[in-house]
Order: structure tokens, then C-alpha cells, then sequence
């Protein structure tokens, strides 16, 4: 009998991976934490290394973006499950540019999008709503429990990952 085939660390790090030629036999497993991705937009480094903190302490990889720009980019790269959006620190040249961003991400239907927006900004809160994104954070600071919704979040999508295969088993 000739030996099992041997997945390499690539195939490892996937949800699902095909381990042999015969297209009918593909194992499901779990998806290791790394492949819960959080993208982080903030035009500020204090806050974002407070929302880095939060991510990561929920076991979340986290992606960094300073603007709009990157912030696409990586989107389009990386599969991301939450995106954590400051709009508090944005400058104004660019807030229109994030809000298309943010359009763009809560019209895809698959990343969980929290917008923290500043603390008396109802337009704000009312045009995130009206977009659908999954939660609107009012004047986050560094007393904000920002753990709590990345912990939240990733129950969410470990209970959307797991539907998904029960579905496709």
C-alpha cells in the first residue's frame, strides 16, 4: 500500500485542501486562527495600536493600514473577516475616500465592519446604519472595551465558518 500523501505547511494553513488527485476526496477541517484576518484603517498610530491590541488579544492576524489607498489594497489581497474602520482620525481630505471604502466592504456582505466614529456624529451613526455595517462605535477611546466586540465578532464568524461546512459536507 503505498503511503498517505503528506500535506506541506502551505496546504496546512488552509480551511479546506485537496489531498489527492482523486477531486472527490477533499478534507474539511476547522480553520487554524491565523485565517481570522482583522483589517485595521486609522490615520492615527496611538489608535491603532489600541484596536491592534484588541484584535490580536481575541486572536485575530491583524492588518495595519494608514489610509484609504492601502487599506484597499490589502482588502482585495487578504480574505478579511472583520475590518475596524477610525473614522474619528481621518483627515478631511480623505473622509470622503474611507466612505467609499467602507460602502465598498458593508456592500460585499462577507467582512464584519465596525465603524468608530466620533462621539456626537449622528449623520454618522445614521449612514453607517443605513449601510448595514455590522456595528457603529460612538467616541472610542482607551477606556473603550474594544476586546469585547473583536470577541464578539469572532464568535460570529466561527459560527458562520461552521454553517458554511456543515452546508457544503
Amino acid at each position: 500500500m503505498a503511503n498517505p500523501i503528506q500535506m506541506s505547511d502551505t496546504q496546512t494553513s488552509m480551511p479546506s485542501t485537496l489531498v489527492s488527485s482523486d477531486l472527490r476526496r477533499v478534507v474539511a477541517r476547522a480553520a487554524p486562527a491565523a485565517l481570522r484576518t482583522c483589517l485595521i484603517v486609522s490615520g492615527s498610530l496611538k489608535r491603532s495600536q489600541l484596536l491592534v491590541r484588541a484584535a490580536q488579544t481575541e486572536h485575530w492576524a491583524t492588518i495595519v493600514c494608514r489610509g484609504v489607498e492601502e487599506a484597499a489594497r490589502q482588502a482585495v489581497r487578504h480574505r478579511i473577516q472583520l475590518a475596524l474602520v477610525d473614522m474619528q482620525t481621518v483627515p478631511v481630505s480623505e473622509e470622503r475616500a474611507l466612505r467609499v471604502f467602507v460602502e465598498q466592504l458593508a456592500s460585499q456582505g462577507g467582512p464584519l465592519v465596525a465603524v468608530c466614529g466620533k462621539s456626537n456624529d449622528v449623520m454618522g451613526e445614521v449612514w453607517s446604519r443605513q449601510l448595514g455595517v455590522w456595528m457603529y462605535l460612538p467616541g472610542v477611546d482607551s477606556e473603550s472595551d474594544l476586546t469585547l466586540v473583536c470577541g464578539e465578532a469572532r464568535c460570529i464568524v466561527e459560527k458562520l465558518h461552521g454553517r458554511t461546512a456543515e452546508h457544503v459536507l
